[in-house]
């Protein structure tokens, strides 16, 4: 009883209760992994197929108003292939995250699984790093690989989100380096009993 008198719930309906709210927790962060799917496979398409959203985004990020672009279906094509390096790494963030809330939902916390795609995850995060300039370094060459000989462009940035990319992996990488270490003992102390 708790000190207003009133009865506390037993252990089996606090736990289920939590269940419960880690259910709707995973079905909500599957559901974000939906949509951003959604977006990554759709927002390439919205932006290639419109070359004046194209040429507005490359000559900001080239900063350079003269640069001559070839905005051609051709060009286009190869600069929406081009942002597959970073939609495939952004994908399969996502599908390590929606395969990590489904072992929650499940009950897996401190399982081989889960701690498997936190560590997926890490790596994503990681490959991130390196695909997002990589990929924008491919589409401003797609875009000027059809220039004359001397006007061709390369460009290379890495930016503060980068780095910010990189260490989130990197700590995210560590949590499930903690975690496989938490499984491990967890299952030898249950060998033991």
């Amino acid at each position: 009883m708790s000190r207003s008198g009133q009865a506390l719930p037993s252990a089996s309906f606090r736990d289920a209760q939590a269940a419960k709210s880690m259910s709707r927790l995973a079905q909500g962060v599957k559901l974000f992994c939906l949509l951003g799917a959604l977006v990554i496979l759709l927002g390439p398409i919205a932006f290639w197929t419109n070359p004046e959203w194209v040429e507005s985004s490359a000559r900001q990020q080239l900063h350079r108003p003269d640069a001559l672009l070839q905005l051609d279906s051709g060009a286009r094509l190869l600069g929406w292939l081009s942002s597959w390096l970073l939609g495939g790494v952004r994908l399969f963030a996502l599908w390590q995250v929606w395969v990590l809330f489904s072992c929650f939902q499940r009950g897996e916390v401190f399982a081989t699984e889960p701690v498997l795609r936190l560590r997926r995850f890490a790596f994503a995060l990681v490959a991130h790093t390196l695909a997002s300039p990589l990929g924008d370094t491919l589409s401003v060459l797609a875009l000027t690989i059809g220039n004359p000989p001397g006007q061709r462009l390369l460009n290379l940035g890495l930016g503060f989100e980068h780095g910010f990319s990189l260490f989130f992996g990197l700590i995210f990488w560590a949590i499930a380096r903690v975690m496989f270490e938490a499984t491990r003992v967890a299952q030898e102390n249950a060998e033991f009993v």
